[in-house]
């Protein structure tokens, strides 16, 4: 587990990190200073964002932009992100699987979230050449953000532009249907705030989201584990009560953590091992007017696969935590 700094990246991460996400502030600043010059462009860009909806549908991806630009390139270099896929997620493998069916595609979850997920947009770029059958076999894949991260100006491109769409029902159901495949990092905000460095720890036994919608369309799970992923920063717990209350009310997570050098993330390793993809039987979600028993039914599925699907969760971990340098510590499942 290298530890090791780049200043220099750290110093650009430390300050491109608060202005991305503050500049929404800038251009409230900017309408308040000039009114009559930015507060249209400003109304016009959400007139914009409310009619256009392309995070509850396709999405707007970007391919050149997640390979080539030059922060995500040195971000990768920086986290030192390596993929180890088994054979059953091989080009071959994936290539038979998508051309038995037109609706298949997988439901891959990414675990732990982390403090701030960096390596997600990150492997968005990754994923062309570590999984070619996409591409092959005209499949897509979309990562599922939260809500909020939409509505950010700056926030908004860069986040459509690595491969995400709204976490919603209504626009993973959308993806799924067209036989794209759909990345989920299923501890979401709880988990994000809840994150302690040197843990590793999941919020995961009461999210079963993921796996319904799986379970809705005949998905294959495909459980993931990113080793360095708890190292990336430091982190505190206090006033944990009152971010929680915040972030159960107004949906707007608010972690404390640090770095070696700000808020950039410590030159930590990441490892994302991909296990075995899991074979899900197809299983219709009751629509509303169904009976409890039939409602029932569905939960009861759902929660057998969530409960297969954690064990190989926890078998991913325990096969690979040795030979990564993570050996000491267990897998902690909330």
């Amino acid at each position: 587990m290298c530890t090791l700094h780049n200043p220099s990246f750290e110093i650009l991460s430390t300050i491109l990190f608060p202005l991305v996400y503050s500049f929404l502030l800038f251009v409230l600043l900017a309408c308040y200073r000039c009114p009559m010059l930015f507060t249209p462009l400003f109304v016009l860009y959400y007139v914009r964002v409310a009619t256009m909806g392309v995070e509850m549908g396709r999405g707007a991806p970007w391919k050149a932009f997640t390979k080539n630009f030059s922060y995500l390139i040195w971000l990768r270099k920086h986290l030192q992100m390596s993929l180890v896929t088994p054979n059953s997620l091989s080009k071959k493998e994936m290539t038979s699987y998508f051309n038995a069916s037109p609706s298949n595609a997988y439901v891959i979850g990414v675990h732990p979230h982390g403090v701030a997920a960096d390596y997600r947009a990150c492997l968005e770029g990754l994923i062309y050449d570590m999984f070619p059958a996409f591409e092959k076999c005209k499949r897509g894949w979309r990562t599922l953000a939260a809500s909020i991260l939409f509505w950010l100006p700056l926030v908004r491109e860069v986040v459509l532009w690595t491969g995400c769409v709204d976490a919603g029902r209504l626009s993973a159901n959308k993806v799924l249907k067209e036989g794209n495949s759909v990345i989920v990092l299923p501890g979401g905000e709880a988990e994000q705030i809840r994150t302690t460095y040197g843990e590793e720890r999941l919020y995961l036994k009461n999210r079963m989201g993921f796996v319904a919608l799986a379970v809705d369309h005949g998905a294959a799970l495909v459980p993931v584990y990113v080793f360095g992923a708890s190292d990336a920063h430091y982190t505190s717990h206090r006033f944990f009560n009152l971010r929680e209350m915040i972030r159960k009310r107004f949906k707007i997570c608010l972690p404390l953590f640090w770095g070696d050098l700000g808020v950039a993330s410590r030159r930590v390793k990441h490892t994302l091992v991909f296990g075995d993809p899991m074979k899900v039987t197809k299983y219709a979600r009751p629509g509303k007017d169904a009976s409890e028993i039939e409602k029932k039914a569905f939960r009861d599925v759902v929660a057998k696969v969530h409960a297969e699907y954690i064990e190989r969760l926890v078998k991913v971990f325990e096969d690979h935590k040795v030979e990564l340098g993570y050996g000491d510590r267990n897998l902690i499942i909330q």
